[in-house]
């Protein structure tokens, strides 16, 4: 299964995407989105595809009364949680959600892949607005129930996608 994976995207109104992201869509499964949409525009477009998975995040004040502040999904026989991360201590959030093998999350704009005590933790930063590396970025998450799930940071070549 693969899943593309993307977090504070921050459109208000239009957007405009690199064929580098827009070619991920069709490639995947499924599609998780991390919280700060910012706009309802973008959330129809992905949610359009019929994949989406989302929550809301700190931002999303037109999306207050249709996403969930969590969602927890099993994929190829692994408990996976999606979240913002505005509403927990990120450090420890391999201790809250100690039943998750995958944790998802946003908020810092940082992208992580990080194997913590047996745990994935994961995120994709942010396609727009990244504060930490010269390239905006999403991820894409491989997963099997015969091999270990395979994460990959995609930035971008330029800083506007």
């Amino acid at each position: 299964m693969n899943i593309l994976i993307l977090s504070d995207t921050h459109f208000r109104k239009g957007f405009s995407l690199g064929s580098e992201f827009l070619e991920q869509i069709p490639r995947s499964d499924m599609i998780i989105h991390c919280g700060d949409f910012t706009g309802i525009e973008f959330y129809n477009f992905l949610n359009s595809s019929g994949k989406l998975t989302a929550v809301k995040g700190n931002n999303d004040h037109e999306l207050i009364d249709i996403l969930p502040v969590e969602a927890h999904i099993e994929l190829e026989g692994r408990k996976i949680t999606v979240l913002h991360g505005h509403l927990c201590s990120l450090p420890n959030i391999h201790l809250k959600y100690d039943s998750s093998d995958i944790i998802i999350h946003g908020h810092t704009h940082h992208p992580l892949i990080e194997d913590l005590n047996g745990k994935l933790i994961l995120n994709p930063g942010s396609l727009t607005m990244n504060r930490y590396t010269e390239n905006n970025s999403f991820m894409t998450l491989s997963i099997t129930r015969s091999e270990k799930p395979q994460a990959k940071i995609h930035y971008l070549k330029s800083r506007g996608t």
